[in-house]
């Protein structure tokens, strides 16, 4: 099965030039991406301390990296929600509502104790499937 490295940017992040970690990968029809946040793909901080903004960001770049694997929102079959403090939850499940308008995916919700940086307060990772 081949593998389709899905990447906007290298990862600013993690200090490393012209590579570092995957935003996401094709293996066949499935899809595999990074958790997304209030960072856009180039690594920039948006919305800090939002959920809502946060949800919308982390949207917008599952939005995009589909698109570079050949899918859409649409082919999403499986998120998993992450929230630092369980009253975000009110405020980023609607936001996934609006990218989701028709069939919604099986959702996972988690609260944890903290994300990659103080400012981000949720995440959400999503799984595809897109038909050949």
């Amino acid at each position: 099965m081949q593998k389709q490295l899905l990447r906007v940017q290298a990862d600013r992040w993690h200090g490393t030039e012209g590579g570092g970690w995957a935003q996401g990968y094709r293996a066949g029809n499935m899809v595999f991406l990074q958790g997304q946040t209030g960072l856009t793909l180039d690594g920039d901080l948006v919305a800090p301390y939002d959920a809502a903004g946060q949800a919308r960001m982390a949207l917008e770049n599952i939005r995009t990296l589909l698109e570079l694997a050949g899918g859409s929102l649409d082919d999403v079959v499986k998120i998993v929600v992450y929230v630092t403090e369980y009253a975000y939850r009110k405020d980023v499940y609607p936001v996934i509502g609006e990218f989701f308008p028709r069939t919604k995916p099986c959702s996972t919700g988690l609260v944890v104790k903290g994300l990659a940086l103080p400012e981000l307060v949720m995440e959400i990772d999503a799984y595809a499937v897109i038909d050949d």
